[in-house]
This record gives C-alpha cells, sequence and structure tokens, in this order.
C-alpha cells in the first residue's frame, strides 16, 4: 500500500512546494516529510547571568529530566523527547494550530489558543486535538467552556502527557528563576554569530519576545548598552517581563516601528541584529502548513525594510546579523542577495558553522534544514562598509 505523500500530509500549498523544490531539489520530499517529525533533541538556553550549566543539569537530573549539556555551545542544553501515543478517552477540545503545536511539547494550553471545547468543566480528563483530529496532548481542564470563550485568559488544559513525551519546560524552577530560557540551537547560535561585546551598542531591530535580547545581555554580562525594538506595546511589556526574569539590566527596549528607526532615531550601532517576522517554516514538527507564495514574498520584502533601517544605523565596519527561523529562497538567500547589491553590505564567513552552507554564490551563510538538522532557519553575518 503506498503512503500518502508527505506534502499532503503536511497540506502544504503547491505554489509553495514548487519553490522548495527549486530550493532542495531531489531531497525535497525528506524535508517535508522532517517538517512533520519529532526532533530528537528540544533545546534549551541556560542564562548564565544567573546559573551554570553543569549545575542546572545535574538538579534537572536529580528531579527525573535527561538533560544534556550540548557539545558545540557551551550555554545550550537539551532534552531528549519520548514519543507516546496520547490517550483520547477524554473531552475533546481543540486547539488552533499554534496552541496544538505548542502542546504536543509539553505546554499546557491556554484559552487564547482554544478553538473549540464543547460542554467542558473544570477537572474533567481532556484530550488536545489539532484541527486535522490529531491528538496532540491529554491532560486535566482549569476553565469551563463558558470561562475559557468569556475570557480567554490562563491555563485551559493543564497537559500531563503531550505527543513528544516532553515536560511543560515553562512550568519549572529554572524557568521561572530565569535560569533557561526556551530557544532552538540556531537560535541561540545567532547571538552567538553576533559576537557583542562589552561597552558596545547592540541594537535589536525586532526584539520581541525577548529571548535572543536577552541572551546579548548575557554574553555581555550586562556590560553592553542594549537597545531593542518593536511596534507592538504589549510585545514590549512581554519582552521586558523576561528581561527581568532573566536578571538583565543592561537594556532599553523601545515601542517603535524599526523599519524608520533610522529616520526617528539617532542610534549608532556597533552591531545589529535582523530577526525579523517570518513564514516560520522551519519550525517543527508541524501540524499543518498554511503558507502560501503570497505569504513568502510578503514576508521577503518586509524583511529587506529592517535590514535597510539597520545598515543605517550600524557604524563603518560594524556588524550585522539577519536570521529567520525559515529554509525559502526567498527569504533567505534572495534577501542576502538584496542586502548585498542594494545596501552595500559584505557578507561575511561564520563561526561557528554548525548548520550546513547556504545557497549564496560564495557559500557563507549558514542553513539549518529539517532533513539534516531536524529544524529549519538561515543566519548570515555581514560589515557594514
Amino acid at each position: 500500500m503506498l503512503l500518502e505523500a508527505p506534502e499532503r500530509r503536511l497540506g502544504l500549498d503547491s505554489g509553495l512546494e514548487s519553490c522548495l523544490r527549486e530550493v532542495y531539489g531531489p531531497r525535497t520530499d525528506r524535508v517535508l516529510s522532517a517538517m512533520t517529525a519529532t526532533p530528537s533533541k528540544y533545546y534549551f538556553r541556560i542564562n548564565t547571568l544567573k546559573a551554570e550549566r553543569d549545575t542546572i543539569i545535574r538538579a534537572m537530573k536529580a528531579s527525573g529530566l535527561h538533560a544534556e549539556a550540548d557539545m558545540q555551545l557551551a550555554d545550550a542544553a537539551f532534552l531528549r523527547p519520548r514519543p507516546s501515543k496520547v490517550e483520547t478517552d477524554g473531552v475533546i477540545v481543540e486547539a488552533n494550530r499554534f496552541a496544538a503545536e505548542a502542546v504536543q511539547l509539553g505546554a499546557h494550553l491556554y484559552a487564547p489558543g482554544v478553538r473549540r471545547c464543547h460542554g467542558l468543566r473544570p477537572g474533567m480528563r481532556v484530550t488536545v486535538v489539532h484541527g486535522n483530529g490529531t491528538p496532540v496532548g491529554s491532560g486535566i481542564s482549569h476553565q469551563s467552556e463558558t470561562s475559557i470563550l468569556t475570557y480567554r485568559q490562563g491555563v485551559a488544559v493543564e497537559i500531563k502527557d503531550s505527543r513528544t513525551g516532553l515536560p511543560s519546560i515553562m512550568e519549572t524552577p529554572w524557568y521561572s528563576d530565569g535560569q533557561i530560557h526556551l530557544q532552538s540551537l540556531p537560535a541561540i547560535l545567532t547571538s552567538h554569530i553576533l559576537d557583542p561585546k562589552p561597552g558596545e551598542t547592540v541594537v535589536d531591530l525586532n526584539c520581541a519576545p525577548g529571548g535572543k535580547t536577552s541572551h546579548i545581555s548575557q554574553l555581555t554580562g550586562n556590560q553592553a548598552r542594549v537597545i531593542g525594538f518593536d511596534r507592538n506595546t504589549r510585545k514590549i511589556e512581554k519582552a521586558k517581563k523576561l528581561m527581568r526574569r532573566m536578571g538583565c539590566t543592561n537594556y532599553q527596549l523601545i515601542s517603535h516601528d524599526s523599519r524608520y528607526v533610522h529616520r526617528d532615531c539617532n542610534i549608532k550601532a556597533d552591531r545589529a541584529l535582523v530577526d525579523p517576522p517570518c513564514t516560520a517554516l522551519g519550525v517543527v514538527p508541524k501540524l499543518a502548513a498554511d503558507t502560501t507564495v503570497q505569504n513568502v514574498e510578503n514576508s521577503a520584502d518586509y524583511q529587506k525594510q529592517f535590514l535597510t533601517a539597520a545598515s543605517h544605523i550600524t557604524k563603518k565596519q560594524g556588524t550585522i546579523v539577519y536570521s529567520v527561523c525559515t529554509i525559502t529562497k526567498e527569504e533567505c538567500e534572495d534577501v542576502i542577495g538584496f542586502a548585498e547589491t542594494q545596501l552595500g553590505l559584505t557578507l561575511e564567513e561564520q563561526f561557528p558553522m554548525l548548520g550546513e552552507h547556504g545557497f549564496d554564490h560564495a557559500h557563507l551563510t549558514q542553513r539549518f534544514n529539517p532533513d539534516t538538522h531536524e529544524t529549519g532557519y538561515f543566519i548570515a553575518q555581514f560589515t557594514k562598509n
């Protein structure tokens, strides 16, 4: 019997599939299949402003969590998922795609992520499913249907068992105390490639939710001037909470559309990070993908605007790092081509190189691809001339 094609299981737009086939050629089917698979490692960052990695790992192991140190980055560690079948004998609660993908990684289901919860009352055994019917986790309800759909806040379902077998890391004392932060390996790597130094002015043009911004503070020992931008005030407030939780003190977070920061603010940065919104096709495991070619093109145009702003505010011979958690050529190598030809930025070799060389002409960019790295990500480093 023939298995259903992986791109159909993912629900991929036919135009987008064609774009990915241009990038990956004969390995495309492996890439599409890997986008739905559970990765073998679930990464988090150790916040060295507050803790040492070995101490955290020992404490996690003592509590029954099998944490391991990454051998390549000194502040990265991971847990190994243990995929399991989710019990389906509970009341069905349907989550939206983003919430369902979080639940399968061990997160609790919060009220804003609930799509349907007919007849739900507190204390019921619950099976959380994605809209396509896939069970992603099971647990106990904390709220009624009326409360969830009326107030849209708080934990709706406390997840006891997830599809990946991962615990809710955000409920651990290490997370609440700011000693760890959930980040993928390439996201952690991005800040190392930026390589911020004490005494420098470092600008994060897309700072919310604060993961990389707090990492910049960590890497500089709170001894740099860190400025972060996001035009959404609520996101800025959430990022501030994260920065405080992580023990960061050397930052200024500003609610402003950073595409225009070079016009509206008098800033000269030694280093700038551009980590703009993208189609997030590299975030795995995926339950579905509703991205279209038009989404990709719109994202690429948007991303170029942030890079343009970064090129204006960065000092001569300063460093600009561009990163996105996606895998389309339009949002990756094509944006880099724009930065070189239209902005006059010089692409540089990266250290460390943990992924594969990208498809740019000089192969100086870094790609993480789902079929070989169990995640999708892209990083480029420039010098401002």
